[in-house]
């Protein structure tokens, strides 16, 4: 062989060891690219879905907050206007007590509480109130009934209030005092 075919043969082998590790680094080089692609991409998806969780929670906190403060508001509307239903109810009763007190249904009313009251305190002495707005009624309920009902100095919204001295009781059978007992115990349900 000569030099020349020598040098060819040299540089042919040369350039095919050459080419093989270059493809051979190349295909190395492309398999390691590829492991980095895969480790981005996991990498990146578990960051997207924790950020994506993240945001989530918080938008669910930012929802409970105003879910809650809605409710609080609505909770405290329905209140008052419970209250104000309750305070209204209660104004129109108490006008209707006033009405019937005017009538003569009222007045048999107290003949009843008190001969109710007197017959089951025939023994004791006992005094009978009634309102100060009843005077006018006092008449007819002492010849009616023959107790010793007496006119209360304070207002108590028509019935009677009895005192039995020796066994130190009293008692209320006073609008006001039912009136208030039913303000107290009632609640607006929806």
């Amino acid at each position: 062989m000569t030099i020349e075919e020598k040098m060819e043969h040299f540089k042919s082998i040369s350039l095919e060891s050459a080419n093989s590790q270059s493809v051979q680094s190349l295909s190395s080089y492309k398999h390691s690219l590829d492991e980095d692609l895969e480790v981005y991409k996991e990498s990146a998806a578990q960051m997207a879905e924790e950020s994506k969780r993240a945001r989530m929670n918080q938008v669910s906190s930012i929802s409970k907050k105003q879910l809650t403060s809605a409710q609080m508001q609505i909770k405290k509307e329905l209140t008052q206007t419970q209250m104000s239903l309750k305070s209204h109810l209660f104004t129109l009763v108490t006008d209707k007590i006033k009405e019937y007190r005017k009538t003569s249904e009222y007045t048999q009313f107290l003949i009843k509480q008190i001969n109710n009251i007197i017959s089951e305190y025939a023994d004791l002495d006992i005094i009978i109130y009634i309102d100060p707005e009843d005077s006018a009624l006092l008449n007819t309920l002492e010849t009616s009934t023959g107790g010793n009902i007496q006119i209360n100095k304070t207002e108590f919204l028509g019935g009677t209030r009895t005192i039995v001295p020796e066994k130190n009781i009293l008692i209320d059978n006073s609008f006001k005092s039912r009136l208030a007992d039913e303000q107290e115990q009632f609640t607006i349900t929806l």
